[in-house]
């Protein structure tokens, strides 16, 4: 794909110049992109900042296909807003879309205009507002991957969630309820709001111990792992006999103890998730089937807090600060 960077009108984008903190991403005018043949070029209405924008800016990630490009970049994965140009079967439509590229191999969407292959776009839930729809992206694809593509939950199972105050965490019970399973939720820092059948305050009380005396001793089926590091060998220990762990991080220390015995006498398996490498492509198949998990009111919108595109480092901060299950969402207009 080639973009229009010379001689277009400007417009604003966050930039990564260099790699570092929130306080060194810059708010700048670039050129504007325009769509070639086959591209539509997206108005951004509204763009999520998620952790790994703020690993991004840091310069801690990288794609499938290799490292990520070289600063200065626009910074951004979700967004949501309306195509102004491109082929006339997109133009008008208000899109939605994410993907592990944008923002890290090819230019993000923190920004006021954006360009994407034009078969990739795709109609947002009317249900939600550009800042819900922008908030989506990255947390729920995460959830959807691991429950819907990796452990495939069906109904009557048991799920547990770890970390389930935050933002992937509340969508992973609301994916595990649409496909008729139960959910435990577990966290930290308890949230009073989540949606789960079963709310753990794992600082108070032992995970394992508890999820076995909830499950009459067999453990769970699917656990979504969404913390890793020192809590996975214990979630692993959470599962029943076959039961699937999907886990899309690793707080902390990346390497983590395994009792590789309970593993294969349990027939547990274990699956790795990277939203990085989902491309444009999947990513917009993934948001077909949310769409109609929003529009008909399985799942729930996401909690938002807004920030304007002139803000993005105090957004930025807020979202290493910790966001409290609510998605950070950029407004350029």
């Amino acid at each position: 794909m080639v973009l229009n960077w010379e001689g277009g009108p400007p417009m604003r984008a966050a930039r990564i110049v260099k790699y570092g903190a929130p306080d060194d991403l810059v708010v700048e005018q670039v050129p504007r992109p325009a769509a070639g043949a086959g591209e539509a070029l997206v108005q951004v209405r509204a763009a999520a900042v998620n952790p790994v924008d703020v690993a991004n800016l840091a310069g801690k990630v990288r794609v499938a296909n290799g490292p990520a490009a070289e600063p200065p970049r626009t910074a951004g994965r979700d967004y949501a807003g309306i195509v102004v140009d491109g082929p006339e079967s997109v133009r008008g439509l208000e899109v939605w879309g994410t993907s592990g590229g944008l923002g890290v191999s090819r230019p993000g969407t923190q920004a006021e205009y954006l360009v994407v292959p034009a078969d990739t776009v795709r109609r947002k839930p009317e249900n939600l507002s550009f800042a819900e729809a922008a908030a989506v992206g990255v947390s729920h694809s995460a959830a959807f991957l691991g429950l819907a593509r990796r452990a495939d939950v069906q109904a009557g199972e048991t799920v547990l969630v770890t970390g389930a105050s935050g933002a992937v965490g509340r969508a992973a019970a609301d994916i595990a309820h649409w496909r008729g399973a139960r959910v435990i939720g577990a966290d930290l820092r308890l949230a009073e709001d989540l949606a789960v059948d079963l709310a753990i305050d794992s600082s108070k009380v032992d995970l394992v111990t508890t999820v076995r005396v909830a499950t009459d001793g067999a453990g769970v089926d699917v656990a979504l792992d969404t913390v890793g590091g020192a809590l996975f060998g214990p979630v692993l220990d959470t599962l029943g006999h076959g039961g699937r762990s999907a886990v899309i991080a690793s707080l902390g220390n990346p390497v983590a103890e395994l009792n590789v015995l309970e593993l294969y006498r349990n027939e547990r398996t274990v699956f790795g998730v990277n939203t990085l490498d989902l491309t444009l492509a999947g990513a917009a198949e993934i948001l077909d089937v949310l769409r109609r998990g929003f529009e008909s009111g399985a799942l729930r919108a996401p909690r938002v807090t807004t920030y304007p595109l002139e803000e993005a480092r105090t957004a930025y901060q807020a979202v290493l600060a910790g966001a409290a299950g609510a998605k950070v969402v950029l407004l350029p207009w």
